[in-house]
């Protein structure tokens, strides 16, 4: 059972995807295929990227009112959270807008996390299961096979390129000056990449490049772009 979108869909469109790019990419389609889905998926959410910038913004022009209420409340932290909580409610910022193109993300995760866990499809065995990133199936988890070896390796190429972007995300956090521990967040993501299956990965790490460009393209240029103009 999916928890995302119909699991036999999401077969149909990786199986057709995987026939396509055989002949381009050969044994390594299935994977190819994955990246790409996740490319579209990003591509489809860019307008949502748009709006969570244009958000972040908005919150970022109310740091001195928030500051003003912090100040209210020194020794009152969770009034003062309260109060900084209502102030992003009722200027349409508060958390639930800034995490929404994470939260329409879930699904496609779920649906793909999903389908290289089911054995069968409807009435036929899913044959994704048998596709491989060189030659370690798509199914299989960090710790299925040998730590040392090509099973091994391929899992530590994919986590440790996880594992640099995580760290580009946590510098950004800290330059942004958030707190030391929410820059460590990022971390989080690498430790649930290395207990999935490798196909969801492949899914996360992607998407993972995907925010990294777009923080370097869209949201640090434009702070660039407006702290030169200031």
């Amino acid at each position: 059972m999916s928890f995302g979108l119909p699991i036999s869909l999401a077969y149909d469109v990786v199986e057709t995807a995987t026939t396509l790019l055989t002949p381009v990419v050969g044994a390594t389609a299935t994977a190819a295929a994955i990246v790409l889905a996740t490319a579209l998926v990003r591509l489809i959410l860019v307008p949502l990227t748009f709006r969570q910038i244009s958000l972040e913004r908005r919150r970022q022009a109310l740091a001195p009112r928030v500051e003003k209420l912090r100040a209210k409340h020194p020794n009152d932290p969770l009034t003062a959270a309260t109060e900084v909580s209502a102030l992003y409610r009722a200027e349409g910022v508060g958390a639930a807008h800034t995490f929404l193109p994470l939260l329409v993300q879930a699904p496609f995760f779920l649906t793909l996390y999903s389908l290289f866990r089911t054995p069968d499809i409807g009435d036929r065995p899913n044959e994704l299961l048998t596709a491989h990133l060189a030659g370690v199936p798509l199914g299989d988890h960090w710790l299925d096979g040998p730590l040392l070896g090509v099973h091994g390796l391929v899992f530590v190429v994919v986590l440790a390129l996880f594992t640099a972007a995580a760290t580009l995300a946590a510098r950004r956090l800290r330059r942004l000056g958030q707190p030391v521990l929410l820059s460590l967040t990022p971390y989080v993501s690498v430790a649930f990449a290395a207990t999935v299956p490798l196909a969801a990965a492949l899914y996360l790490l992607t998407s993972t490049l995907w925010t990294t460009a777009e923080n370097a393209f869209l949201r640090d240029r434009g702070l660039a772009e407006r702290s030169l103009g200031s």
